[in-house]
């Protein structure tokens, strides 16, 4: 059953019962959308609920964990040690972010869930590697396995495989199976009889034209152009995830000569997700030192005072009002010196998502100018896998059930007719909310 979004991104959450045990895959949220996305938890009413898996700690799939756990208070948590770490930050951050914007709202804040409430759940969560099979603790006679498979999309991110009476599920999670600059690829099971998966890019027919080394390049010639004419460049990220991998390539481009060594300022929550990328990435890729970002970054800025030329990472990726990122666009975009370099995916309702589909209009109305002035590049550095990527994993996997998710309706749609059409899966299903599939 699913009970997030259907047919747009945001909200994960999927319920699966086998036999006479229930479990939860992910218990997401839309952070823009507010506590009217939380999951339906309680059309689980009397349903078993022994164990929450989350697949990885961005908020549209762990935000409304404490309100799950609030529901099932005796299901044990499930997730990789990274997003563990995680998870704490994030949640607790989210709580901060919204108690903000209620008061510049003048609105009653209303939590999902108190500070204490929290820290009295973090004892519940239990993590365990990649590659490591385990059972839901107290109940060995289940008779299921777990097994975490790295997903490629942030640090900790994970597949998750159950196999049950000699049935294999495997759900993907957020995945990417291409490498990023820091993380190596997805990793997936040889074959799965049920496969949830994500749709994310279903729907873009340009992403796999694109060429990783191209968007490099022009990145690099991006920031000369600007460094040239005593500009800036603001690259607004999420906090987790791009944030460390946007860092990195400009860390690599700076040190192979290809782009000036100009300041780089990281704002925001990015600075706290550093400390666990130091703490916990060498553990996963033994490629990389110990403590590797802090080597690597710049200044830290938290208010308006930079200086150029000079390179800004600022939260929110999506440019949110009242954050850093939507104020130094709000300066930036009256001036043809400075530019802004779009890294990732943003929701087409923010303003995020306006200033990458250069809506001159609408950037003009949010931000409160008169003329747009900055030179606006959008860079393809996703992390997700595109269309064909998706493909390439379920005729690898060749499941005989796929269920589509996460994605919009022409994303899921075209995944559907694909996957059809090149017989790679006997059975694809697009649920609705809350419908009930039996196999």
């Amino acid at each position: 059953m699913m009970l997030g979004d259907s047919d747009r991104i945001g909200a994960s959450c999927h319920y699966l019962r086998l036999g006479e045990w229930g479990l939860l895959l992910d218990a997401g949220i839309d952070p823009h959308q507010g506590n009217s996305t939380v999951p339906p938890y309680e059309k689980l009413k009397g349903m078993p609920v022994n164990a929450i898996m989350i697949s990885h700690a961005h908020l549209d799939h762990l935000g409304s964990l404490p309100v799950a756990i609030r529901h099932f208070p005796h299901a044990r948590v499930y997730m990789t040690p990274a997003t563990a770490a995680l998870s704490e930050v994030l949640l607790f951050h989210y709580l901060k972010v919204q108690e903000r914007r209620a008061k510049l709202a003048r609105i009653q804040f209303e939590p999902l869930y108190t500070p204490e409430e929290l820290e009295n759940y973090l004892y519940l969560f239990q993590s365990f590697e990649y590659n490591f099979p385990f059972n839901i603790h107290g109940f060995q006679e289940s008779k299921i396995d777990l097994t975490f498979w790295d997903a490629g999309h942030i640090l900790g991110s994970a597949g998750i495989e159950i196999k049950w009476r000699g049935k294999h599920i495997f759900y993907t999670g957020n995945t990417k199976k291409s490498k990023q600059f820091i993380l190596k690829g997805a990793k997936y099971p040889r074959r799965t009889h049920i496969l949830i998966t994500e749709t994310t890019y279903g729907s873009n027919e340009l992403a796999p034209q694109l060429r990783k080394q191209n968007d490099i390049n022009r990145l690099a010639e991006y920031v000369i152009q600007k460094i040239k004419y005593n500009g800036a460049i603001l690259i607004p990220v999420f906090a987790l995830g791009r944030t460390q991998e946007i860092m990195y390539l400009l860390h690599r481009l700076i040190s192979q000569g290809k782009v000036p060594a100009v300041p780089i300022y990281v704002i925001g929550m990015g600075i706290k997700i550093n400390k666990i990328y130091d703490r916990l990435l060498h553990k996963i890729y033994p490629d990389f030192q110990p403590k590797f970002f802090k080597t690597i970054t710049a200044d830290t800025l938290f208010r308006k005072q930079y200086r150029k030329p000079s390179i800004i990472l600022a939260t929110s990726g999506m440019m949110l009002p009242n954050t850093l990122s939507y104020e130094i666009a709000s300066d930036f975009l009256s001036d043809a010196r400075n530019g802004i370099a779009i890294v990732g995916w943003a929701d087409p309702e923010t303003p995020g998502g306006s200033v990458r589909n250069m809506n001159t209009e609408k950037i003009k109305a949010i931000f409160g100018i008169e003329t747009v002035q900055c030179d606006i590049k959008v860079f393809y550095f996703s992390a997700h896998s595109h269309r064909e990527e998706l493909l390439e994993m379920i005729e690898d996997i060749h499941p005989h059930n796929t269920v589509l998710c996460h994605g919009d309706s022409e994303a899921l749609r075209w995944m559907k007719a694909q996957v059809e059409n090149r017989q790679l899966s006997s059975r694809v299903i697009i649920p609705k909310p809350a419908e009930i599939l039996t196999f």
